[in-house]
């Protein structure tokens, strides 16, 4: 049997793990795309679920924080 690099620490291992999304092959320690962190999972999560990132327009929704905030010293 030949052994194979992990393509994310480069152990050799003789029972190389497959990735389902990116095909790599990795060690027992990497085998999950969590633990190679993945780039295909999360191009795929990206576009599967879409976009988690809160996106703000500069200063909306700040004012009414910094009243909050500063509104208790005065």
């Amino acid at each position: 049997m030949e052994q194979v690099d992990c393509a994310y620490c480069g152990e050799k291992t003789n029972l190389p793990f497959q990735c389902n999304y990116c095909s790599d092959k990795f060690c027992p320690d990497h085998r999950l795309p969590e633990d190679h962190r993945c780039v295909k999972l999360h191009q795929i999560r990206a576009k599967r679920f879409g976009e988690t990132k809160v996106q703000r327009r500069k200063g909306v929704g700040r004012q009414g924080f910094i009243k909050r905030v500063f509104g208790k010293f005065g």
